[in-house]
């Protein structure tokens, strides 16, 4: 199994289970991906912004889907408008890098700080490091680590991990 898909489908796990969205029609160990994705797809289409949420990661992953990161951010960032906390750090996440968008740190910045504000774990670890490295704000060292203790204290493991090596 490549690392992608790995890392593909640990999100996709902590985003339907561990956000507390379960669809039990679309057990992962009875459907196949691409029918798990239609699934998801049919849900997102019908304004479920989890599923949007799912649906886009899919997409970024080729998890059941073609790789298409413009729809992948399509789907994150109109599941973010909804103010959802995953999809809001997966669109920060796709500005961050520009997957599926251009490159951009301002909105990356605005919407990690949208999902830090639901303590989302992994949007106050990006958020720590946009400060801390100073990209796309004024390095402040201080707020960075602020915002890693925070995703640490909040179970994030590489949050963790910085800090200790770091700090």
């Amino acid at each position: 199994m490549n690392k992608k898909l790995i890392i593909g489908a640990f999100a996709l796990a902590a985003l339907s289970f561990g956000g507390g969205a379960y669809y039990g029609h679309c057990r992962l160990q009875h459907q196949k991906l691409p029918q798990l994705y239609q699934s998801f797809a049919s849900r997102a289409s019908g304004g479920d912004s989890s599923a949007k949420a799912i649906a886009g990661l899919m997409c970024a992953e080729e998890l059941g889907c073609a790789y298409n990161p413009e729809q992948a951010h399509l789907y994150w960032q109109q599941a973010a408008e909804q103010n959802n906390p995953s999809a809001q750090y997966l669109a920060g996440y796709a500005y961050e890098i520009g997957l599926g968008t251009p490159r951009d740190y301002i909105k990356a910045r605005t919407l990690y700080e949208q999902a830090a504000g639901q303590n989302h774990p992994l949007a106050l670890r990006q958020l720590g490091y946009l400060y801390y490295y100073g990209h796309g704000v004024a390095e402040d060292q201080a707020k960075g680590q602020q915002f890693l203790q925070q995703a640490a204290e909040r179970g994030d493991l590489e949050a963790k991990a910085f800090m200790q090596k770091n700090i």
